[in-house]
């Protein structure tokens, strides 16, 4: 099957589309001239580890000054540090997760611990509901700062102040938000991110970032180049949570997306609030859809007339050639809060690489649609 490049790509929260040249070259600079990071002390390996160094710097530079270790994606960063403690007791989350935060819960849950399903009214989880729900046995709040379905964000910089004040670690997943928001982080514990959505960066490219005091134990053992004639998994980070070969040509790549989205990161924003407005606005004047999403930043979720998610979406890949994503989004809670389990709800995400007539030409289709079927 060849590629598939003339379509109007809307499933940016999936993984942005758009790659800097900077990060494309990077990732081929890196594979021709491939060396093992920490696996040797010649020029080679050392110029890979020092490039790796280099990108958690770069990492902290949109997280928080603490130590970054490199992960093949967000959910692998999330279990890191849900399963890395000895969390027992009230766990809090909300329903608005992806599965990577509610199922390594779920397994904390069958195993004793009391996990608890949090909401709002409006879906933003504000300082006073979460204290509601504070116990003294809350050993834990898990929450991300950004919803992958409606594109809702928590404010995280004053959720985590009151959590610091009560000496309760916060691990966010920041999966969505990084690139799109500009939180001090100053409270959070944890952050787990994804190099290949909002910062650009290529696929299989992830992190962990935590403070000193909060190391989680590692997820995976094997080789880390330190301390190699112990059979005992080395727990110091970053190499003791890095157990096998890193992805050097991806972190290269990482490292480059991030440079230019710090970089360009005020028109993205602004491209992208405008072409949410645009498309949040335009979906309202459609009779037979209804929205989920009341925001512009960038995740826009809907449903037309009684077809189910799939139907719609099927539609404007086939006819129409604007892809979309449908379904659970990996988020059966949200849905079930929303009352979409049942035919879950057609994403449209907004990217850097988008423009205007992107979004004309799903407006036009989904009236079409509409009045048709609708």
């Amino acid at each position: 099957m060849g590629y598939v490049k003339a379509c109007i790509y809307l499933d940016n929260s999936a993984t942005s589309r758009f790659k800097p040249r900077a990060v494309v070259k990077a990732v081929e600079r890196e594979l021709k001239c491939s060396a093992n990071a920490g696996r040797g002390g010649h020029k080679a390996s050392v110029r890979a580890g020092m490039m790796i160094e280099e990108c958690r710097e770069r990492i902290r530079a949109v997280t928080f000054d603490g130590y970054a270790v490199m992960t093949k994606s967000c959910t692998e960063a999330l279990n890191t540090a849900i399963f890395g403690r000895n969390y027992f007791g009230k766990i809090i989350t909300s329903v608005y997760e992806h599965n990577s935060v509610l199922r390594p819960l779920e397994k904390l849950r069958a195993k004793g611990a009391n996990v608890v399903h949090i909401s709002s009214p409006n879906g933003v989880i504000s300082p006073d509901i979460l204290k509601a729900h504070l116990s003294a046995d809350t050993s834990l709040v898990v929450l991300s700062e950004m919803s992958n379905v409606t594109g809702t964000i928590q404010p995280i910089d004053e959720l985590g102040a009151l959590l610091n004040s009560k000496g309760i670690p916060f691990i966010v997943d920041a999966a969505q938000s990084l690139g799109h928001t500009s939180s001090a982080y100053t409270g959070v514990t944890m952050l787990a991110g994804a190099g290949h959505k909002g910062l650009h960066g290529p696929q299989g490219t992830g992190f962990l970032v935590f403070r000193q005091g909060a190391e989680p134990m590692p997820l995976i053992y094997g080789g880390t180049g330190t301390d190699s004639a112990s059979l005992v998994q080395p727990s110091a980070p970053p190499e003791g949570l890095e157990s096998g070969t890193l992805n050097a040509a991806g972190i290269a790549g990482l490292q480059e997306g991030i440079r230019w989205t710090l970089k360009h990161k005020e028109n993205i924003v602004s491209k992208i609030t405008e072409l949410s407005s645009e498309l949040t606005e335009g979906l309202k004047s459609i009779p037979s859809v209804k929205l989920y999403s009341d925001n512009a930043n960038g995740v826009i979720s809907f449903n037309v007339g009684d077809l189910t998610s799939s139907e719609t979406a099927d539609i404007l890949d086939a006819e129409y050639g604007i892809a979309v994503r449908a379904g659970l989004h990996c988020a059966p809670l949200i849905h079930k809060w929303l009352g979409t389990l049942r035919r879950g709800a057609v994403r449209a995400s907004i990217g850097v690489c988008n423009t205007s007539k992107d979004v004309e030409a799903l407006l036009r289709a989904v009236s079409a649609i509409a009045a048709r079927k609708g």
